[in-house]
């Protein structure tokens, strides 16, 4: 996707009424979200004039998966939809990416949350909407700003983002999938805003996940994406944040581990199915479903020497990160209703270890979790 503009808006009727009519004086406008956020939606079109347009709502059931199917909705919608307004998260941002390669459309994308995650970061993490169009423009909502609890989503998306980049360098060193000087612009961004860790500032903090938002950042599906996803699934929480937070927290202790053992400490498995079957009873799902998602290992004959060529580097990142994560997670809590209270009742963290350990048959097959599995 080439990049966008994205901005906070302080009155984003108007500001999605201008972005219309700077497409078409008048016509049929579709607006796709989901349930949740049906009345706010309503609200954001409210400035187009109904005597120009006609306005048709495409809306996705709470908790809907953004794929090639659920976004036919979008490709189907009547003909003479020329201009699309997707509000809500990354799932309409996907659902409105994924329909440009199969029908040409203009769209913009509005959100209440200045979280990552939301639509003011919209490029499908899997990376299957790289050729998409991408929106006209990216709208936040600045009325939100000044509540506080948004803001602890965006701390631990921040959070996030910086333990996957970990990761991520760890497959580039295998792969050289990722262009390094945008690894590099991606790694100087999220550590200018996360800098000593103190995440309290909020202007810094939106300003500095809008910056992030319109960098050319190369998209990567990390541990991290997979493991929030899984625990999504198993709605140990409605809270996307709190799964973000508690994963990297998990993630970074389980990148110290690995990146401190010396070579020959680790061992390729030359068999990975008891991972998949506690994985498969940990998910109440089919074994097969996980052996079948299970990735080509063929990176595993370079992957000691590559180890013991960059382990230092990184260990010396990751620990860098942990000094920073007390500081980071106390900023998270302190923006929470209840400054972090539920985070001990709704999550068990034996549970957390042990979804890491197994969770190798579903990551990238140069991931560290991939990779390194300690007997």
């Amino acid at each position: 996707m080439e990049k966008y503009l994205t901005e906070a808006s302080n009155n984003i009727r108007e500001s999605v009424a201008d972005a219309c009519s700077a497409v078409m004086p008048g016509g049929h406008v579709g607006v796709c979200c989901q349930s949740k956020d049906r009345e706010y939606a309503q609200s954001v079109v409210e400035g187009i004039p109904s005597f120009e347009y006609k306005i048709t709502f495409i809306e996705y059931p709470d908790g809907v998966e953004a794929n090639d199917d659920t976004a036919t909705d979008i490709v189907k919608a009547d003909d003479d939809i020329r201009f699309f307004v997707g509000v809500g998260d990354a799932v309409i941002a996907s659902m409105l990416a994924r329909a440009t390669l199969r029908r040409d459309i203009q769209y913009i994308l509005v959100t209440n949350s200045p979280d990552i995650d939301g639509v003011g970061f919209c490029i499908d993490c899997d990376g299957k909407s790289q050729k998409a169009t991408a929106p006209a423009q990216v709208f936040v909502d600045a009325s939100i700003l000044d509540c506080p609890y948004p803001y602890a989503d965006l701390v631990a998306s921040i959070f996030s983002r910086r333990v996957s980049l970990i990761e991520k360098k760890y497959v580039n060193y295998l792969s050289r999938r990722f262009d390094e000087n945008k690894l590099l612009k991606e790694e100087t961004i999220l550590d200018g805003i996360i800098a000593d860790g103190m995440m309290n500032d909020r202007k810094k903090l939106f300003d500095g996940i809008m910056k992030y938002a319109s960098a050319d950042i190369e998209q990567f599906k990390s541990a991290h994406y997979v493991m929030t996803k899984l625990l999504g699934e198993l709605c140990l929480t409605s809270n996307v944040g709190d799964c973000k937070l508690l994963c990297a927290i998990t993630l970074l202790k389980y990148f110290k581990t690995v990146l401190s053992a010396e070579d020959y400490h680790l061992t390729i498995p030359l068999d990975i199915s008891p991972k998949c079957r506690r994985l498969a009873k940990l998910l109440g799902t089919d074994i097969s479903e996980i052996i079948s998602k299970v990735q080509n290992r063929k990176y595993q004959g370079k992957w000691l020497y590559i180890h013991s060529e960059y382990r230092e580097d990184l260990l010396a990142e990751v620990l860098s990160l942990e000094e920073k994560s007390k500081k980071i997670i106390k900023s998270a809590k302190r923006f929470m209703p209840d400054v972090g209270y539920h985070l001990g009742e709704d999550f068990d963290s034996n549970y957390l270890l042990e979804l890491v350990y197994n969770l190798s048959p579903l990551t990238d097959d140069c991931s560290l979790v991939t990779m390194a599995d300690i007997l």
